[in-house]
């Protein structure tokens, strides 16, 4: 007797020697599984070429025969650029406009989490996993760069450079790609603009290499020679502000994309601003968690991001009012440390010899904080939290503790 393991979403038996869901022959194709919801990313077939236009003016100037200051203003803007949207985002209902289901042609006239589903616009699709690449994501990038070299001279080189700068999109990805999920509203891509998932407002960079002079006392006997000449020291040092990042409520959005599948922004709470979120903060926490509210909508009130056209039949989540990126993590500093000592062999060789300390002084960069409205205590009716829990703090380091490494190299 064959081993039956269960049932399709259609009904029919799933047996271990054949565990797939029947599918119609080819000749039939595109044609919907029943009880499967399709799932799949695709491509907008109006896909338009991605461009950017770069722009920079720059001014040099010798302070002196070995040190050259330079400041530079770089920008940049990206056209037609790849982002992920679910397309299949449940429109609202009204009296006034009333939603005709495609497939079982019942008019919709309310809006509950429950019939999301039926108020999406492609019927049999998946209501989040439905996505398409759209070229509908630009960017902007504006800098001033400034730069100060000095090329090796006296036995120093350096390379100090500083940049203050923001970058703004609506979708952030390598290489103008972006894969990742949008929040909001799917189908207004200004809803998404904010400062870019990488943007730095500041940055700082500091590269050295030394010849450490060698003593007057150590020019005498060939021992005080070998050891107090042909020492290097080396290092870098970087300072920045901290990143942005997005504060997502996974329990918002229920009236657009169903129950427990919702994944958009909280409300900032009555009167909160982003001043708000980064003042009065609880011990413990990086930001205040009680400056964010879930979206409530009960039964009956109007639902906000429709602008009061549509009301909630049954309660739910709406998409939330908080923009994208609104808050920073910490800043980010650290000190990259070398001592390096020369060993003449003969005229033409020399043994090396390395320390190298990364993370020198072993200072602790600490990731972004937990920034889900979900890892906190909801009151269920009014979206405001009870126990923040985990929201709002910093659970996780960005950066790995103090690490020495020697090394010993022959060079001929």
């Amino acid at each position: 007797m064959p081993l039956v393991l269960g049932r399709s979403p259609a009904g029919a038996l799933i047996r271990l020697e054949d565990p797939f869901v029947t599918l119609p022959s080819q000749d039939q194709f595109p044609a919907f599984v029943p009880g499967v919801a399709l799932s799949s990313s695709t491509f907008d077939r109006r896909l338009r070429t991605a461009y950017f236009h770069q722009y920079n003016a720059s001014l040099q100037h010798a302070l002196s025969p070995d040190l050259l200051l330079e400041v530079a203003y770089v920008g940049t803007r990206g056209h037609n650029l790849f982002r992920n949207v679910r397309i299949n985002q449940a429109r609202l209902a009204s009296l006034q406009q009333p939603i005709v289901n495609a497939v079982t042609g019942q008019v919709i006239t309310t809006n509950t989490p429950a019939n999301a589903t039926l108020r999406a616009p492609y019927q049999g699709a998946d209501i989040t996993g439905f996505q398409q690449f759209q070229y509908t994501a630009e960017s902007a990038y504006n800098s001033l760069q400034t730069s100060l070299t000095r090329r090796l001279s006296e036995g120093l080189q350096l390379l100090a450079s500083y940049t203050y700068a923001k970058s703004l999109d609506n979708a952030s990805g390598q290489g103008g790609f972006d894969t990742t999920t949008i929040l909001g509203n799917q189908f207004d891509p200004s809803a998404n603009r904010g400062v870019s998932d990488f943007d730095l407002t500041h940055r700082f960079v500091l590269s050295y290499l030394w010849d450490l002079p060698r003593p007057a006392f150590g020019s005498g006997p060939r021992a005080g020679r070998l050891l107090l000449s042909g020492w290097q020291v080396a290092g870098i040092i970087t300072a920045m502000s901290g990143q942005p990042f997005d504060i997502v409520d996974t329990g918002a959005g229920s009236f657009y994309f169903g129950p427990n599948s919702g994944l958009s922004r909280p409300n900032w709470s009555p009167g909160a601003t982003r001043d708000t979120a980064t003042s009065n903060v609880p011990p413990g926490y990086f930001f205040n968690p009680f400056a964010f509210v879930r979206p409530v909508v009960q039964n009956g009130q109007p639902i906000p991001s429709s602008n009061g056209t549509a009301r909630a039949g049954a309660p739910g989540t709406d998409i939330g009012n908080v923009g994208r990126n609104p808050l920073r993590g910490p800043r980010q500093t650290n000190v990259d440390f070398s001592v390096i000592k020369r060993f003449p062999v003969g005229e033409a060789k020399s043994v090396e010899f390395r320390a190298e300390f990364f993370n020198l002084f072993n200072h602790v960069n600490f990731d972004n904080p937990v920034s889900n409205l979900n890892a906190a205590g909801v009151e269920q009716n009014t979206g405001q939290i009870i126990n923040p829990g985990d929201f709002g703090r910093i659970t996780s380091t960005s950066n790995n503790p103090r690490l020495i490494q020697f090394a010993l190299k022959l060079n001929f």
